[in-house]
């Protein structure tokens, strides 16, 4: 038996999740996806401020998450930060792309765009650690920014 390469252990696991996933959005079905994106979304929150406890560290992982899973998928993106505030572009979302190969592989998918669970997901985290969150979808790409809340606006 060979052993795997590194890139080879790097798809197996991407496979892994992605079929986990795409089997939690199936079981669940769309109208109970929120349930599972609110507890996934709590979780990341209590994580991340153990891990971070700067607000401005936390607002941040919000899209440096998103970049690190970017990345796995291939994606094309640019990550900036800009007096506290961070943006995220994203040009090409590889996601897209691993999805119709995965697809074609017999793997069945329940949400139509990745982004119902990416937005929602995101939105929902970022509420529960104060962050100030925005975007806009294009085709196959999105802008994101994100910020901790302003100290002055929170009650």
């Amino acid at each position: 038996m060979t052993a795997m390469t590194d890139a080879e252990k790097a798809q197996f696991v991407l496979g892994v999740y992605f079929r986990t996933q795409a089997a939690i959005e199936k079981y669940m079905g769309a109208e109970q996806l929120p349930e599972w994106t609110e507890y996934m979304a709590g979780i990341t929150a209590e994580s991340t401020r153990k891990r971070l406890p700067d607000p401005t560290d936390q607002a941040h992982s919000l899209l440096d998450g998103l970049a690190s899973m970017l990345d796995v998928y291939g994606s094309d993106y640019t990550a900036t930060e800009n007096d506290g505030t961070k943006h995220l572009e994203v040009r090409r979302c590889g996601i897209y792309d691993y999805r119709e190969r995965v697809q074609k592989q017999g793997v069945e998918l329940t949400l139509k765009r990745p982004c119902e669970f990416c937005v929602d997901f995101r939105y929902r985290t970022a509420k529960s650690l104060g962050a100030t969150l925005s975007h806009e979808l294009a085709e196959r790409g999105c802008s994101w920014t994100c910020a901790p809340q302003d100290s002055a606006t929170t009650s």
